[in-house]
């Protein structure tokens, strides 16, 4: 007898199991992914912190319309060992090299953008990438923040800001994305001392 009630329970399962396989597996829209990040800007200094001085209005649109994130920590004090974290999602005592600045990331450790380009996402960067630092040491021959755009550039308003355009460079990057295609872009905003 509780073999029969087994094979019912399995038999019940199975059907509703099947039923809602079609809804499980549909398709879903990927989100795209724009990771910006700026150098030697404190957290307190931008429009939508509540700064009263400093007006950042694409950068407060983007917290208003995506994800703000609010409780996030620098894993290292230098860019290279600090982005190498970020790529990683691994603290940098776990990296070796990477650990320092001006040295390598190795190839064994998996980075977010690639893990998203193996996953049909379409990645890149503006600015800094991983960097400083050389690739080939750790066994790799492109950047692990993805391709490179930079060709735009811009009159700068004031001295020693950085003349990269951002805006243009994102839209030369978006022109490569076919439509459907989902992407990942880190970005480095560059911040003028």
């Amino acid at each position: 007898m509780a073999m029969n009630r087994r094979i019912f329970l399995k038999t019940v399962g199975m059907i509703y199991l099947g039923a809602a396989l079609p809804a499980v597996s549909a398709p879903k829209k990927r989100p795209n992914i724009l990771f910006c990040i700026s150098d030697d800007q404190s957290w307190c200094h931008a429009g939508v912190m509540g700064d009263p001085v400093v007006k950042t209005p694409a950068f407060d649109r983007v917290a208003r319309e995506g994800i703000l994130f609010t409780n996030a920590f620098c894993n290292a004090p230098s860019c290279g060992p600090s982005r190498s974290a970020i790529l990683t999602g691994q603290h940098i005592w776990r990296l070796e090299k990477a650990g320092n600045i001006h040295s390598t990331l190795p190839a064994k450790f998996a980075t977010y953008t690639g893990l998203l380009q193996n996953a049909g996402y379409a990645v890149g960067y503006n600015g800094k990438g991983w960097s400083p630092g050389r690739l080939e040491p750790g066994g790799r021959t492109v950047n692990p923040a993805g391709p490179l755009f930079i060709g735009k550039k811009l009159n700068p308003p004031f001295k020693r800001m950085s003349n990269n355009d951002y805006a243009g460079n994102f839209e030369e990057f978006l022109t490569q994305v076919p439509g459907d295609q989902p992407f990942s872009r880190p970005r480095r905003r560059a911040v003028s001392a």
